[in-house]
This record gives C-alpha cells, structure tokens and sequence, in this order.
C-alpha cells in the first residue's frame, strides 16, 4: 500500500511539473524560433515517456 501511496505522490509532482513546464512553453512559443520550440516540445517529450518508462518498472509491468 505504502508503494502505491508513493507512486501517486509521485505522478502528482511530475504531472504538476509538466502542467508548469508546458504553461511557460506555450506563453514564450511567441519569442521562439520554430527550432527552439520543437527542441523544446522533444525534450519534455522525452522527459515523458522516462517518466512513464519508470512508473512501467516500479509497478513491474513488462513493455516487452
């Protein structure tokens, strides 16, 4: 019980984090050059899917 009470704490800050990260993004897309923001929008892409890699691993579910 105690490790899906820390999974959820977990997701919460990361979702809370994404939803900041993603606001800032979409207000400086303006001061942006296409190439920024598709580096931007690649790299919390990444960020993302480790994220979801890592909750796949602590739940013990296969990806393969």
């Amino acid at each position: 019980m105690t490790k899906m009470v820390e999974l959820l704490v977990e997701v919460l800050i990361f979702t809370s984090l994404i939803g900041i990260i993603a606001g800032l993004v979409t207000t400086a897309v303006n001061n942006l050059t296409g190439a920024s923001a598709t580096m931007v929008g690649l790299v919390t892409l990444f960020v993302v899917i480790g994220f979801i890699m890592l909750i796949l691993k602590k739940t013990g579910v296969s990806s393969k």
